[in-house]
């Protein structure tokens, strides 16, 4: 695949993928708001409906407590003989004709003795089945019950009527509630809206409907499954409305929690709102943002063509270069024409790249050479002890020879001096070329630390400088091979007493972060220049008189076969400082 066609996918997936993800959040997060805010109308309205059925049958049970205790009702007693109770009914009704059927007064023989209703009078009790009691004191409780009434229902209440001149109840009476008063409320809440309202009983039976759905179903209807929340709390959820005959729906649902002294009927309502409904405007949304999206491919794609162009030129040319580079061609390319700012850097890099390369291969034939040059003064180091150790015996047997003079002796202490010497510089040659593995064992840093500078303690006190130490507490254990930990340090502090004048100081500090162990030897002599210190730890450079120039070599190999870091920089006193990272046990 070429880096054209790969740029214009990768610029056309992420400009799709951005707007798809962000439309697609745009329409989860609008989408879950606008059910949260429609869920909570619909709860709040299913809550307010409810208190305003309880207030209307709070207000109906109140009458008739007062009713049972008018002294007309007494007429019972004499079967209403002047009909003053019968008209005493019809007044009430006829002052709120709207909310009753009619209102009437039984015997304790269960007849009709006055009514609202003349043609009442004369026949038998209202019969219905599961009367529910209301509370409302010693002998003041109201009864309720709903019963078929065609397609409709018919909603009774009834009370005792005390006998007013002895114990016992001469009757009861029934009051019929118009049930259009209930479906006018149920409306009323229904609105011209798309929403519907069901009232339900305490068994969860649909007992009234609004507008919408008693034309949409005239057959009794039950919500198994529904949720329907405990007494006065209200809950909202989403449905499945098949059983109204309609789809998915939005529902806020609540329980009768009483009005004042009525402690209501346990009825619930349901309000509810198709989603196909309640979501048009998300779904208005989804085809805004799919338009939009539709452009934005459009236009990018003419955007992604231009610029993957822009960018793939240049980087064929540079491919280009590289196959030729790979041949011989060293001449780097020219710089592209273009105002891409990582074009460019792109193309700077590449050129700097090619001459580190280049540096590289002069790096890798000097590293060659020095390897040979280290293979053979190995070979020779070996074949140096040899002879030399036969000098210096053949010079010590010299020495013990009587009559020797003072000339000889010198020339024999030039000798073995030299031997010696030479005996040193083969042993770091051979050190240098084969470094012994290392032995690892846990071993108190600090206390090789103090070790070091305990043995140049004499050399250092001579000089005149100052050794210190800054060792922090808990004691540092490293995993290590302590003799070679000695020799690094020992190499550095030495190095470091040679440049320090009289009245200087040399330092040792250790310090523990979250991954690493650092160890510093710094000073407050001349310190080493930035130009050399690339070139402090090369083999046979030294900057000291008579120095060999392995000492710092040998020095950064044991730290790498630790497993660490030595660098070289500037001490706080201007002088040199040698920083040691060792990986955290």
């Amino acid at each position: 695949m070429s880096t054209r066609r790969l740029l214009l996918r990768l610029l056309l997936g992420m400009l799709f993928g951005t707007v798809a993800v962000v439309g697609a959040l745009s329409f989860h997060e609008f989408r879950g708001a606008l059910q949260n805010e429609i869920a909570g109308n619909l709860q709040f309205g299913a809550s307010t409906v409810m208190e305003r059925i309880d207030t209307f049958l709070s207000a109906r049970v109140e009458n008739m407590r007062v009713w049972r205790s008018v002294e007309v009702m007494q007429d019972i007693r004499v079967d209403d003989v002047d009909k003053r109770l019968s008209h005493f009914l019809s007044d009430l009704r006829a002052r709120q004709a709207e909310i009753y059927r009619a209102l009437l007064c039984t015997g304790a023989d269960g007849r009709i003795i006055a009514s609202s209703d003349p043609a009442l009078i004369g026949r038998s009790a209202p019969t219905a089945a599961g009367w529910q009691t209301v509370p409302g004191g010693p002998g003041g409780e109201v009864q309720v019950a709903m019963d078929p009434d065609g397609q409709a229902r018919r909603a009774l209440l009834r009370t005792r009527i005390p006998n007013a001149f002895g114990r016992g109840d001469i009757g009861y009476l029934y009051v019929w509630l118009d049930w259009h008063a209930i479906q006018a409320l149920l409306d009323e809440a229904a609105g011209a809206t798309t929403r519907e309202v069901l009232l339900l009983d305490a068994d969860g039976h649909v007992i009234a409907r609004s507008r919408g759905l008693r034309h949409a179903a005239s057959g009794p209807v039950r919500l198994d499954g529904w949720t329907l929340p405990p007494a006065g709390r209200s809950v909202s959820y989403q449905h499945d409305g098949r059983a109204l005959g309609l789809g998915n729906l939005l529902v806020g649902a609540a329980t009768s929690g009483g009005y004042q002294q009525f402690a209501g009927l346990g009825w619930h309502l349901v309000m509810v709102e198709p989603t196909a409904v309640s979501f048009r405007p998300v779904w208005r949304l989804f085809w805004t943002l799919l338009g939009v999206l539709s452009l934005t491919v459009l236009a990018g794609v003419w955007i992604s063509t231009r610029l993957a162009d822009r960018i793939a030129r240049p980087v064929v040319a540079l491919t280009g270069f590289a196959r030729g580079f790979r041949q011989g061609e060293s001449q780097p390319p020219p710089m592209p024409a273009t105002t891409i700012t990582e074009v460019v850097e792109l193309h700077r890099a590449y050129v700097e790249m090619i001459e580190a390369l280049e540096r590289s291969r002069e790096q890798i034939v000097r590293a060659g050479k020095l390897a040979v040059v280290g293979e053979m003064a190995a070979i020779m180091a070996h074949e140096v002890r040899t002879p030399m150790g036969i000098l210096r015996s053949s010079a010590q047997l010299l020495q013990r020879e009587a009559g020797l003079g003072a000339r000889e002796h010198e020339l024999v202490g030039f000798i073995l001096s030299e031997t010696e010497r030479l005996n040193r510089l083969v042993t770091m040659l051979l050190e240098c070329a084969r470094p012994s593995p290392p032995e690892f064992r846990p071993h108190d840093l600090h206390a090789i630390i103090e070790g070091v500078i305990g043995l140049l303690a004499s050399r250092a006190g001579s000089a005149g400088v100052s050794l210190r130490t800054d060792l922090p507490e808990p004691p540092i254990v490293l995993d290590c091979d302590r003799e070679q930990i000695m020799q690094v340090l020992l190499n550095l502090v030495l190095n470091a007493l040679s440049f320090v004048s009289a009245g200087g100081t040399v330092a040792v500090s250790t310090h523990r972060d979250e991954d690493s162990v650092w160890v510093s030897v710094v000073d407050d002599g001349p310190g080493v220049p930035a130009e050399l210190r690339e070139r402090i730890f090369d083999p046979f450079f030294s900057r000291r008189e008579g120095g060999i120039g392995l000492g710092l070599t040998i020095v950064q190999q044991i730290v790498h076969v630790h497993g660490g870091e030595i660098s070289v920089g500037e001490s706080a006193w201007g002088g040199a400082a040698f920083n040691i990272r060792f990986p955290s046990p």
